[in-house]
């Protein structure tokens, strides 16, 4: 029913040589929308506390 392109997990991680390209950019890219998301969240934080002190 199903047909996996690889036969086993250590497959699936290694990738034929290139697994440790594909997951090092993985990591980068999840862990920069962590950052941009984390740094909006707080300047949005202080935009709303400046637009509380004026009401």
């Amino acid at each position: 029913m199903f047909n996996f392109a690889f036969n086993s997990f250590y497959e699936a991680i290694y990738m034929n040589g290139h697994g440790i390209y594909v997951w090092s950019v993985l990591i980068i890219v999840l862990f920069s929308l962590l950052v941009f998301f984390t740094v909006y969240q707080y300047k949005i934080k202080k935009i709303k506390e400046k637009l509380d002190e004026f009401n």
